[in-house]
């Protein structure tokens, strides 16, 4: 009798092993339909330059694709402050999986004068509808107005402040290098007048990086010399800011992620007075 029940448990411990063994069966739930996805993106009535993004996609969770990133929120203000074609595009993850809808094209036509008027735009450009011409802060004869030459050496965890006068092997002539306008009349626009080597000269746009310091320039180049300058990687990458006041202002230029040049500028208001 005691073996027969040994051998019912051990029959019914099998079944139990198996069944606990056995993969669960998971059911998603519908896909949601591209061609029922409602939602809205269009400019705010009190600012143009405000794209207001809301899902009206019942049972849902949103993901909006901006072009400054992405947002999971029910509703949200994307600024968007220089003028330009911008693509946003709108999903969900709906029980059956992801779904997008068609990219949305927002066109702005204005300059968002709110984000421009900060203090580090104002000093560059001048501020909303305004402009800045600056200049690099080397002469004919050779002296620099406020720093102690055009450009400095720098590398991590060093820097080299030498005089004009003092590096001659550096191949950097003095002279009149020309001017540079920031300007913020209808868009960020910049050009370059550089009269020792007027190949660098020409005009495009600017863009301003305030959270991380950067400047970077789009179709023509801050003022430079070639001798030294000619190590510079790429003259339209991001350049961090390493001061900028109302009349001076000096760039990080990088020959390597371990090396750069920085330059030295001040506006053209305080060099002609001076």
């Amino acid at each position: 009798m005691k073996n027969k029940t040994y051998i019912l448990f051990a029959f019914l411990g099998a079944i139990l092993l198996l069944s606990s063994c056995r993969p669960e069966v998971y059911n998603l739930g519908a896909l949601a339909d591209k061609s029922t996805l409602k939602f809205t993106i269009a400019p705010s009535s009190t600012n143009p330059n405000d794209i207001v993004l809301t899902s009206l996609t019942p049972n849902v969770a949103p993901m909006w694709v901006t072009p400054f990133g992405q947002s999971i929120r029910v509703k949200d203000t994307i600024n968007v402050p220089f003028p330009g074609t911008y693509k946003f595009v709108y999903g969900v993850e709906s029980a059956g999986g992801f779904v997008q809808a068609d990219t949305t094209i927002i066109v702005i036509k204005t300059l968002d004068q709110n984000t421009v008027s900060t203090p580090m735009w104002v000093s560059l450009a001048g501020g909303y509808g305004k402009s800045k011409t600056w200049v690099l802060d080397l002469d004919a004869n050779g002296i620099s107005k406020y720093f102690s030459c055009s450009f400095y050496f720098g590398g991590t965890g060093w820097e080299w402040d030498p005089a004009w006068n003092t590096i001659g092997w550096s191949g950097v002539a003095a002279g009149d290098y020309g001017t540079m306008t920031f300007d913020l009349i209808g868009d960020a626009h910049f050009s370059s007048t550089n009269k020792m080597f007027p190949d660098l000269s020409g005009t495009g746009k600017f863009m301003l990086y305030t959270a991380t310091n950067q400047l970077q320039t789009f179709g023509a180049q801050v003022l430079h010399d070639k001798a030294e300058g000619n190590s510079v990687a790429d003259w339209y990458a991001k350049m961090s800011i390493k001061t900028l006041t109302d009349s001076t202002m000096q760039l990080i230029c990088y020959e390597s992620s371990s090396s750069w040049l920085i330059y030295n500028y001040v506006s053209k208001q305080y060099y002609d007075t001076h």
